[in-house]
């Protein structure tokens, strides 16, 4: 499982499959809120990187220092539910991606935000 310290530079990475097809290229990263772990990374995909998709990276790794691999196939990603990325997923939207990628130990947000004590920078910042 990743933490929130090996995430931090994922921005800008290029994204493989479990073959090392190259899929995208990492836009953002969107943390699990009951646990407070990066949970989904959205992935510039498409010939000039004009789509978006989320893609789970509880199970990636880092290649080379300089790529980060999925153990998702290509195709699987790029066939993922079309959600905005505007800023939180919906319990709905979370369940509908985590079907799509045959993850069985999807639990409905309760409790506690644990994202809102984290360091993290404002929207604003970031631009």
């Amino acid at each position: 499982m990743q933490t929130l310290n090996d995430v931090k530079t994922w921005r800008g990475m290029k994204v493989v499959d479990a073959d090392g097809e190259r899929i995208g290229t990492i836009e953002d990263v969107f943390l699990d809120r009951q646990t407070g772990a990066p949970e989904f990374a959205t992935v510039k995909t498409g010939l000039f990187g004009l789509k978006s998709n989320f893609v789970p990276i509880r199970d990636a790794e880092i290649i080379g220092g300089k790529e980060v691999r999925v153990p998702y196939q290509k195709e699987q990603v790029k066939d993922a539910p079309k959600i905005e990325a505007d800023g939180q997923l919906s319990p709905e939207e979370e369940r509908r991606l985590w079907e799509h990628y045959g993850r069985s130990d999807y639990d409905e947000w309760q409790g506690d935000d644990r994202t809102t004590a984290l360091d993290l920078p404002d929207e604003a910042e970031e631009q």
